[in-house]
């Protein structure tokens, strides 16, 4: 049973992916644990199985074998309405394209997922505004999308993760489309967000220049870890 002190753990995940006769060994044997209030870095090439990891932790996918723990439970004893419920509410998702939509504001990109869980207008409000505050984006909030840097832009990724009060953030090559300065600008909030705000964070990256921001790193090659670094 995964400890109390960890928010997500995997004991021995296998994914293999059949393509006809080929077989696909995306994951091999990943143990791997994410401490509450942290931020994990997995690190590694393109390829190397980073992102399939982050699909499993967040019930997007299921291992081929081995097991996987939210928060104690064993993810495959969830039915397929609890996974949604999960991935709703205590699981926020940062992508590296952002995943915005093009034609809403910010404001409205930040209030969907609210929406879509049925919340009134004055939580929505709420909670949209605290968030665009959060990242630095209040004055931004009724500007479109495409008017948006691409710093702001995944800034405002970050609020939408951010808006249902999650316990958990996975994110995705989430400075992989921006130069340094807004990089750094994105692991500093990350750092923000799990000293003040007690999120934990899960990323993964091939960017060297973020490691310094990490709690725990981890290093991937071929779809095995090979390597564990706490840094001090």
């Amino acid at each position: 049973m995964v400890e109390k002190s960890y928010i997500v753990e995997l004991e021995n995940v296998w994914r293999i992916y059949e393509q006809g006769r080929r077989r696909i060994e995306a994951l091999k044997d990943i143990s791997i644990r994410i401490p509450a209030g942290k931020l994990v870095i997995i690190k590694g090439p393109s390829g190397s199985g980073k992102t399939t990891i982050l699909n499993i932790m967040g019930g997007l996918d299921q291992p081929s074998s081995g097991r996987v723990f939210f928060q104690e439970k064993e993810l495959k004893d969830y039915s397929e309405q609890e996974l949604t419920v999960l991935r709703r509410k205590k699981i926020g998702f940062v992508f590296q394209t952002y995943g915005l939509i093009q034609s809403f504001t910010a404001y409205e990109n930040v209030e969907l997922p609210l929406r879509i869980n049925h919340y009134r207008w004055r939580e929505r409000r709420d909670r949209v505004n605290k968030c665009l505050d959060l990242v630095g984006l209040s004055k931004r909030a009724d500007h479109r999308i495409f008017e948006l840097s691409g710093g702001e832009q995944q800034r405002v990724g970050v609020a939408r993760a951010l808006v249902n009060e999650p316990e958990l953030i996975l994110a995705d090559e989430p400075t992989g489309e921006l130069d340094y300065k807004m990089s750094m600008e994105i692991m500093k909030l990350f750092r923000k967000l799990v000293h003040e705000h007690k999120v934990s964070i899960c990323m993964v990256t091939h960017d060297p220049a973020v490691m310094e921001y990490g709690d725990i790193i981890y290093e991937m090659v071929d779809g095995k870890i090979i390597s564990e670094g706490v840094i001090k």
